[in-house]
């Protein structure tokens, strides 16, 4: 693989006609990596429900889905998942054959960039395994700080958090 393959990277929204192949990014994700959680079984989703879910997540001011694509391959994946008033946490993933290549720094610039510009959000938080060095440097580096650290699914985790508004202090 080239250096240049992040130029020829394409990030954008998803679209509701990506739907089947969210749904088969995020099988290949989980099934790469004990560091990506998803909610739901995969498997009892079908295409043309992540089809609604993409079109009303791009109809919503506090959840997000964007894409990375080289050629006409899904590759990487960020989400902001309304989760309290004015919190959205992040996911990013990005498939293991395309990391190292600032493919996840770009997704989570895009959902950064979105939040400030686009969301009604004030807060982005994440939650991301200790020992996950290579991704807690991409947060820090984005801007998000640790906040405390917990135990999920048995592993040390710590939460991260970005600020994108006061909107709150003005009120």
């Amino acid at each position: 693989m080239s250096d240049e393959l992040a130029e020829e990277v394409n990030f954008r929204l998803a679209e509701s006609s990506d739907g089947q192949a969210v749904l088969d990014l995020l099988k290949v994700l989980q099934g790469e990596s004990d560091t990506f959680l998803v909610d739901s079984d995969l498997d009892d989703i079908t295409g043309e429900e992540e089809a609604q879910q993409i079109n009303f997540i791009n109809h919503s001011r506090t959840n997000l889905m964007a894409v990375a694509e080289y050629g006409s391959e899904l590759i990487g994946i960020v989400t902001v998942d309304n989760i309290q008033e004015s919190v959205g946490e992040v996911g990013v993933a990005v498939l293991a054959g395309y990391q190292g290549y600032s493919i996840g720094t770009n997704l989570m610039e895009l959902a950064i960039d979105w939040a400030k510009d686009f969301s009604s959000l004030d807060q982005l938080m994440l939650t991301v395994f200790s020992n996950n060095k290579p991704a807690i440097h991409v947060y820090d580096k984005v801007g998000f700080h640790v906040t405390n650290t917990l135990v999920e699914d048995g592993r040390e985790a710590v939460k991260m958090v970005l600020t994108i508004s006061d909107r709150s202090k003005k009120d």
